[in-house]
């Protein structure tokens, strides 16, 4: 799905943050427990929309139901500077939204930013249902028949190791 840089970036960085509220440090799932958590402070996490995005648009995680997978592809392929961004009063009308979503909204509206935080909490909504918009690229194989990865991680993982080793650790061998 072609995304806008601002989108490209953001969405991965929303799904870190939901990763991070997953599972406690035993393994435990506790996804519902710290989204609730975070509603509940939802005023007072909300000035952080202006440097933090997706640390508070994950309160909106399952809030809403897409009418127009096309209005949302718009929305993703813009940036919010953009004048084809729409603002929440156009987009609400191609969502359902969740009932107990509707004061986390109110309140958004209330605060410089807030209507544009809305559209970028639904579109990056939008962006993870459909996971194959922020997946890690595809493993390739390289003409020696050996894979690589399209971003270079196979590069960054073996200076990580090379650096353990030069500090007395034992390398595994992959």
């Amino acid at each position: 799905m072609k995304k806008s840089n601002y989108f490209s970036e953001l969405i991965k960085s929303y799904i870190d943050e939901i990763d991070d509220l997953v599972s406690d440090s035993a393994g435990k799932s506790v996804l519902q427990k710290r989204l609730d958590d975070k509603r509940g402070e939802f005023d007072s996490i909300l000035p952080m929309i202006e440097f933090s995005t997706e640390m508070v648009a994950v309160v909106f995680y399952d809030a809403f139901d897409f009418k127009s997978p096309e209005i949302m592809q718009q929305i993703v392929q813009s940036e919010p500077d953009d004048s084809d961004f729409i603002g929440w009063d156009e987009l609400k009308a191609q969502l359902a939204v969740s009932a107990w979503a509707q004061p986390l909204i109110a309140s958004s509206l209330k605060v410089r930013g807030g209507d544009a935080f809305l559209v970028t909490a639904a579109a990056l909504e939008f962006l993870r249902s459909k996971p194959s918009s922020y997946e890690s690229p595809a493993v390739e194989v390289d003409d020696e028949g050996d894979e690589r990865a399209d971003d270079g991680e196979d590069d960054l993982s073996e200076a990580g190791a090379d650096w353990l080793a030069e500090q007395g650790f034992e390398t595994l061998d992959r």
